[in-house]
């Protein structure tokens, strides 16, 4: 049956903003009933990543850094952006875990990825897990940045996420959901200490 619903055509378009970090794309669009929609502005960004990264003590490695958008200091998973050199996501992942946190090795896994506002961005952020990672090296932040490294037991982070412990940005939870239930549902033996610390927690939680 064909789809009703039809992509706009786009009948004219300007880049009206750039710098490295973003692209702002003003279009003329015109819908399937001829309806034109002008100007309708368009971000567009690198892709993005983020990890809910385990290491082997079974902590997750979190960061803690001032958010200006919010003009907050919160807590979040180690992420960034794609470069242009990356072949792929999870080789983009690594590096940003390292540079933020230190915390390398161990075993990566995509867990999904999703689009970060699709009405007015044009990018993807690509989830992963990965467990067993340990400090290699030390942090090798950007000059504009201030990380502080907090560890975290993955069962009890879990439970606090959930019941509204942390104030963490909507793609973290994504990312968070994500890898806890591939962690839960995935079969794979490498996984079970960590499926089970996560079950015991809620098993013993009143």
């Amino acid at each position: 049956m064909e789809d009703r619903l039809k992509p706009w055509k786009v009948l004219e378009s300007t880049i009206t903003y750039e710098d490295r970090w973003l692209k702002v794309r003003s279009d003329r669009c015109q819908n399937a009933h001829g309806l034109i929609i002008e100007p309708y502005h368009v971000m567009e960004y690198s892709n993005w990543v983020n990890v809910l990264a385990v290491n082997t003590d079974g902590q997750v490695v979190l960061v803690r850094e001032y958010r200006h958008g919010a003009g907050r200091i919160l807590v979040g998973l180690p992420g960034g952006g794609t470069e242009p050199g990356d072949a792929r996501p999870v080789e983009a992942m690594q590096r940003e875990l390292l540079e933020e946190t230190g915390y390398g090795g161990g075993q990566f896994f995509e867990v999904g990825h999703s689009y970060a506002n699709p009405g007015n961005q044009n990018n993807i952020i690509w989830s992963f897990l990965a467990i067993d990672v340990q400090q290699t090296h030390e942090q090798s932040l950007d000059e504009n940045e201030d990380i502080e490294v907090v560890l975290q037991d993955l069962a009890e982070f879990n439970r606090q996420t959930w019941q509204g412990g942390y104030e963490l940005q909507a793609m973290h939870l994504a990312t968070i959901g994500l890898a806890t239930q591939f962690i839960l549902t995935s079969g794979l033996p490498q996984l079970q200490p960590l499926q089970r610390k996560l079950l015991q927690k809620y098993d013993s939680t009143p």
